[in-house]
């Protein structure tokens, strides 16, 4: 029989093992553990860890998995209504389900989490969508605290496990040859994806939410709500040239019944992945990104002198920094500065090759106005001369 202090948390005797007694906030029972020790120190050791362990909020009266966080998390999405849901959803069951699901939330540790990045490491992934899915993964635990009653007690510190995202900046552009090639080979109704992002830099999401009640024909300006765009600020577009051509066309062939500007059979678009794919590859450029068209419109505008303000504005940017993040140069800019460079040399040369005969020149010409300044004064003097014997 157990031997010890009835309804107090000092260790007990059961046979010749000392347990311990301790309560966890919001259960209703006591929790008896066995120290596995004949020693009463060692029960006191650690009952003191559980206290501890309950007061820094490592033990936790719930048995909610990573599974349940995450199901708020994708919840929250939803009725927030954001446009990354699709993104998100594709983070949980492709990724974090399958490596964290089934573990208790309060059993996550640093260890683990290390074990899940060094294995999408060594898949190839990029740092930059390992820290996307950590993020979300914090994000769930975040709103497992906020929970009434709280899911979970204590979250893990995720933030400094994030990786460096410095080698993430892409690089590719596409050409105006490309360009036209890619345009050829996408199907009709995804041609105007492609003409919106090359000349206006516009997001894929924001290309395929536009409707035609937002093109102002008469101010040739195209009209994004603030709902619509990553940054939640509402902001216009110009309507120009080619541009407009492609507006027109598109209007004149369009289901009247269907709002949307990039549409397939009277319904908006928001798959264009496999279509993309294959026009690629039969227009010879496998490795252009959609996002690519962005950071093309950007250099574009920059080089047709179109102020870093208002490409800004354009473009959508929010940061002068992730605005420049875009405006990477190429092969031809290095090129083109190289060459502005020799000209700039060749001109000091130059001039350095004729100052010898300038200062010549100039010396020469110091020489015949110092005569004439001297004739001059001669002349003068012997007027005066002249004028004081009349005198």
């Amino acid at each position: 029989m157990a031997k010890g202090e009835r309804g107090t948390a000092k260790p007990y005797l059961r046979g010749k093992i000392w347990w311990i007694r301790y309560s966890v906030p919001g259960e209703g029972q006591e929790r008896f553990e066995s120290s596995k020790s004949p020693s009463k120190n060692d029960a006191i050791r650690l009952l003191n860890k559980r206290r501890k362990e309950i007061d820094d909020r490592q033990i936790t009266s719930t048995d909610a998995t990573i599974d349940d966080l995450l199901r708020l998390y994708l919840e929250d999405q939803r009725r927030q209504k954001r446009h990354s849901y699709q993104q998100a959803d594709g983070y949980v069951r492709l990724h974090l389900e399958p490596a964290f699901g089934k573990i208790k939330a309060s059993a996550l540790t640093t260890k683990i989490i290390k074990a899940f990045i060094d294995q999408k490491q060594a898949a190839d992934y990029a740092n930059a969508s390992i820290n996307r899915w950590l993020e979300a993964l914090r994000r769930a635990y975040a709103l497992g605290l906020k929970e009434l009653p709280p899911l979970v007690y204590v979250a893990p510190e995720i933030e400094d496990l994030m990786l460096d995202e410095n080698d993430n900046v892409r690089e590719g552009f596409l050409e105006h040859e490309q360009y036209l090639r890619l345009r050829k080979e996408l199907p009709d109704h995804q041609k105007l994806i492609l003409v919106i992002g090359y000349h206006l830099g516009m997001r894929r999401g924001e290309i395929l939410k536009l409707r035609w009640d937002q093109v102002d024909w008469d101010a040739n300006l195209i009209r994004l709500e603030k709902r619509q765009t990553k940054g939640k600020k509402a902001r216009n577009a110009p309507l120009y040239g080619e541009l407009r051509a492609w507006f027109e066309m598109t209007y004149s062939a369009r289901d009247p019944n269907c709002p949307f500007i990039v549409s397939w059979k009277g319904h908006g678009i928001t798959e264009v992945k496999t279509a993309w794919k294959k026009a690629r590859r039969r227009a010879g450029i496998p490795g252009l990104l959609i996002h690519d068209l962005r950071r093309t419109a950007v250099r574009n505008m920059i080089r047709a002198g179109i102020s870093e303000k208002r490409a800004m504005e354009i473009s959508g940017h929010k940061t002068n920094s992730m605005f420049k993040r875009y405006d990477i140069t190429d092969e031809r800019d290095i090129q083109a500065d190289g060459e502005r460079l020799a000209r700039y040399l060749e001109e000091k040369a130059r001039l350095a090759e004729e100052r010898p005969k300038l200062d010549a020149e100039r010396a020469e010409l110091e020489k015949v106005r110092t005569k004439v300044r001297t004739e001059a004064g001669e002349a003068s003097n012997q007027i005066e001369q002249k004028k004081l014997l009349v005198q």
